[in-house]
């Protein structure tokens, strides 16, 4: 029931401080009673019912109830509140730090970390503080009760575990059904989310209702399991309700029995009367919370997976030269499908670097390798001869820069997308970046939609990579960010590659082997290898890829031009 991974993150001082509070609680409720209990037995026996003393005393009490009643709810909220920061926190903090390819599903994360955070908040600041309150809870009561009759306080502990054992049982067959509620539950939301993203790809191939059948018959599946989920969470708490009546109604019982028989005096009856609804009260309410928590619990199993996942090797150094130099010997694997292997790859800066080959030959892959994108790879990748592991995730971050087609703009203004790549740029700064990529005539105060929606397929390739020209980063790798734009503003792109290279490292990946023709060095990848490299003149020579690849590209240029 306690999950010891949550208090890796969590604080636990304030849930002790909680229970602390609330056993103090429970010792006045006993008090009140007990005063209570009194004054009518000394009613019935003396024939006095009024006590000055008692009074003043129930009145301070009530007024110190009423105060520990509100430092509860105010550390209930505390333990709450910081439980769902620093949980979401850690969240936030893996994503940054984890690779692509250990990510979850935007939707799948999403979900967990809002709704799965709210579930496990009933888990951390009320299910564990009522649990340890019920532990000191029974052996208070039970300690007040047996020094009056032994028999019916026994009954009491005898009835309390049958309680937790009706937990543990519907513990057994609720993780059956919450494993089914939020397997639902998370793809009903990735189908959700994929729907709505692709809505207009939908209705152009008519296919929006059959995806709209698709996404009821998710949402008929989550509705059936959160049915059975609240079917279960009814029927185990009217079964605790039959425990706790039946123990507290047994025990008040044989305590008149006792009273009846002279061996327990009316102080004692009251008591049992008063204090063994009190009894059961903590447990029963455990109960209740019980089910909410497992459900927490639950949705948290895989959120715990995801932060548990080790983090990229990285070091402690700094790059304190600018980089000048890239070297490479490497190879990966991914699940016996994919293989890359390179050997002996290094190169300097000055002049545009460009990859090429087919769809699948390890272009991508080599390039996030260099910049640091990709760190699950054995062999030496170095920096100005400083390993990539020998150095902190920091400086992998200031220097390196991965670009590509699908690099997102957020709504806003033009000047505060901009300004992610370097919030110190000055207003010239800015000014002269637009200018490059020839968008001066936008502003910085134009407003961009979602992602760039209102611009052109052109003009959203040259903000990010007037964004890229703001940046600091002296590694940079530009993947196909002259696809699926006009040749004007490819010919933007491309002279401010070439000006950017005469002070950076710049690599950039293309499948149209016309824009790396007065590229310094042109690496040609097949099959996850790099079977040549030089000049375009030399490639056109010796790299037969490129020979044919380079002949069927100008046929169709020159078919282009005749249309």
């Amino acid at each position: 029931m306690i999950d010891r991974r949550l208090f890796k993150l969590v604080a636990k001082r304030p849930i002790f401080l909680l229970v602390a509070v609330r056993w103090l609680n429970l010792a006045l409720s006993i008090f009140i009673w007990y005063g209570f209990a009194s004054l009518v037995s000394e009613y019935f026996e003396m024939g006095s019912f009024f006590s000055l003393y008692f009074l003043w005393l129930g009145a301070f009490a009530l007024i110190l109830k009423a105060l520990l009643h509100y430092i509860s709810g105010y550390l209930t909220w505390y333990c709450a509140s910081q439980m769902r920061l620093t949980l979401r926190q850690n969240v936030l903090q893996k994503a940054l730090e984890l690779q692509a390819n250990q990510q979850l599903a935007p939707s799948v994360l999403a979900q967990y970390a809002v709704e799965g955070i709210n579930q496990l908040e009933l888990y951390y600041a009320r299910f564990l503080p009522q649990l340890f309150y019920c532990l000191g809870s029974v052996v208070l009561i039970f300690g007040v009760l047996v020094g009056y009759a032994w028999q019916p306080a026994v009954l009491l502990l005898i009835c309390m575990p049958l309680i937790p054992l009706v937990i543990v049982l519907v513990m057994k067959s609720a993780k059956k059904i919450l494993g089914k509620y939020w397997h639902s539950y998370t793809d009903l939301g990735r189908v959700f989310e994929e729907d709505l993203r692709g809505l207009s790809t939908l209705k152009d191939f008519a296919q929006d209702e059959a995806k709209q059948q698709e996404l009821k018959q998710n949402a008929e599946s989550f509705r059936k399991a959160t049915m059975s989920l609240l079917a279960m969470q009814l029927n185990s708490i009217t079964i605790m309700d039959l425990i706790s009546y039946c123990g507290a109604g047994l025990s008040i019982s044989l305590a008149l029995v006792a009273f009846s028989k002279g061996s327990l005096d009316l102080l004692g009856v009251l008591l049992f009367i008063l204090l063994s609804a009190e009894f059961f009260l903590p447990l029963r309410q455990l109960g209740s919370f019980f089910h909410v928590a497992l459900n927490g619990v639950s949705a948290m199993k895989r959120l715990f997976s995801f932060l548990e996942q080790e983090n990229p090797v990285s070091g402690t150094q700094t790059l304190v030269q600018p980089l000048k130099q890239i070297k490479a010997t490497l190879a990966l694997e991914y699940a016996g499908s994919f293989k890359l292997q390179v050997n002996d790859f290094s190169e300097k800066q000055g002049g545009l670097i460009a990859f090429v080959g087919p769809s699948g030959s390890g272009k991508s892959t080599f390039a996030q390798i260099l910049s640091a994108k990709k760190l699950d790879y054995q062999g030496n990748v170095s920096w100005n001869q400083t390993n990539l592991t020998s150095l902190s995730q920091q400086s992998l971050q200031e220097n390196a820069l991965y670009i590509s087609e699908q690099g997102y703009l957020f709504k806003g203004s033009l000047c505060e997308n901009l300004l992610l790549a370097n919030p110190n740029a000055s207003k010239q700064q800015l000014l002269s970046a637009l200018a490059k990529v020839d968008l001066t005539a936008l502003g910085l105060d134009y407003q961009l939609a979602e992602n760039g929606a209102n611009l052109s397929g052109g003009q959203r390739q040259r903000v990010l990579l007037a964004r890229c020209l703001l940046s600091q980063a002296q590694l940079v790798v530009c993947d196909e960010i002259t696809a699926g734009v006009d040749k004007p503003s490819e010919d933007i792109i491309m002279q401010n590659l070439h000006d950017l290279a005469k002070e950076k490292l710049v690599i950039f990946i293309s499948h149209r082997l016309y824009n790396v023709l007065d590229a310094k060095t042109i690496y040609v990848f097949e099959n996850g290898q790099i079977t040549a490299s030089g000049t375009s003149q030399s490639l056109l020579k010796d790299s037969r890829y490129f020979k044919e690849y380079f002949a069927k590209e100008q046929t169709l240029l020159e078919e282009g031009k005749n249309v």
